[in-house]
């Protein structure tokens, strides 16, 4: 069950992994996908009346219990309801009996943004105000949707919707952590990181010298930072390449030094052409990303990954080994390994970052985790 966004990432390409590789794993599959953008398209309700559809769709809902009375489905996979299919999925579920599995992509619903942070600012979980120094942040939408997201997950809790379902299953340590320092549903909380389905079948044997930023341009993946830090004198001899797209991709674009060259959003081979011939992926994010796949990507090619040392990512990039995890913000470090990251070590870092994905992020290594997961929910 997932309720697409209005722009597509990284989460969506996961969750379509995930169904992939419960088919491959011989299970029918369902997917109930509804769109964000169903709300923009004709005969969609007005705009007043949608805010007050999150908390319990009525159409959707129904639409559900018809295909589950005829399906008869044993379990319900959960990823984002909101705003369309909406929170009253827990209790539809509840009241259907049906085990129920929530995916933790981000660090919703402690966070109602998801992203556990104001501005630049990273919020705490166990701060019992968290949820309403986001609402008057307008962390989500603005105020106004932000509260009502945050009343609704207290309503979901409050009737006991929420512990209806049997597991919370977090795609990284870090994310599980987080969660359990919020206190919630410790005793139902489980690890189980992306899967990545290989297709190139060998490493990528160019260097074209140029380090690869690839990501959705905006504050907390640290854009302006990476781009900020190419302005060194050290660095006017390297190349940065910026795929993605963003609200900075157009405020920074038109003042950027010479050595910095942005590619718009890519995909398909134009993407795999920009991996395969980088010497490094950078990810100098500022916030705990639960886990991103573009470590992934990088590391199919040969890659290795120049990190922050926060969220999830610490889990997957090896300091030394697949790559280097830097403190976040700190530009002389960077600048430092950007420097030093010659086409020897980065090729010796990506080979073991090619053989680190194959070993650990199959999807039979995934099926085997979630196969223990549900086990131990189904046996609640």
């Amino acid at each position: 069950m997932f309720n697409r966004y209005l722009n597509p990432g990284g989460e969506e390409k996961s969750v379509a992994r995930i169904a992939e590789d419960l088919e491959s794993d011989g299970h029918s599959v369902m997917r109930f996908w509804r769109e964000s953008a169903e709300w923009k398209q004709p005969g969609a309700p007005p705009k007043w009346k949608q805010p007050f559809l999150f908390w319990h769709n009525p159409t959707v809902l129904e639409e559900l219990g018809r295909l589950q009375a005829s399906t008869r489905s044993d379990l319900w996979l959960l990823h984002n309801v909101m705003p369309v299919v909406s929170l009253g999925v827990y209790g539809a579920g509840r009241a259907l009996n049906v085990p129920m599995v929530q995916w933790l992509h981000n660090y919703r619903p402690i966070s109602p943004s998801g992203n556990l942070a104001v501005g630049s600012r990273r919020l705490e979980p166990e701060d019992r105000w968290l949820a309403w120094k986001e609402v008057w942040a307008g962390s989500w939408n603005g105020r106004f949707l932000t509260m009502l997201m945050v009343l609704g997950c207290r309503r979901v809790q409050r009737r006991g919707d929420f512990d209806a379902v049997r597991a919370w299953v977090a795609v990284s340590s870090e994310v599980k952590a987080i969660f359990a320092r919020a206190g919630w549903y410790s005793d139902r909380l489980h690890v189980v990181r992306h899967s990545w389905h290989v297709q190139a079948p060998h490493v990528s044997d160019r260097d074209d010298g140029h380090f690869l930023f690839l990501g959705r341009m905006v504050e907390t993946k640290g854009v302006r930072f990476i781009v900020d830090l190419w302005r060194d004198p050290a660095l006017r001899h390297t190349t940065l390449v910026m795929a993605g797209q963003g609200p900075l991709a157009d405020e920074l674009r038109g003042h950027t030094p010479p050595n910095v060259r942005w590619v718009g959003h890519v995909e398909g081979a134009a993407k795999r052409e920009l991996v395969a011939g980088c010497r490094a992926v950078l990810f100098p994010c500022l916030w705990e990303e639960p886990l991103s796949t573009v470590a992934y990507e990088a590391y199919e090619f040969g890659k290795p990954v120049l990190a922050s040392k926060l969220g999830g990512m610490k889990e997957i990039v090896l300091e030394g080994r697949t790559g280097r995890l830097l403190e976040p913000g700190q530009a002389a470090v960077w600048r430092d390994a950007v420097m030093q990251l010659d086409a020897d070590s980065a090729r010796r870092l990506g080979l073991a970052g090619r053989q680190w994905l194959e070993e650990n992020a199959s999807p039979a290594v995934w099926n085997r985790q979630f196969r223990a997961v549900v086990a131990k929910a189904l046996s609640h």
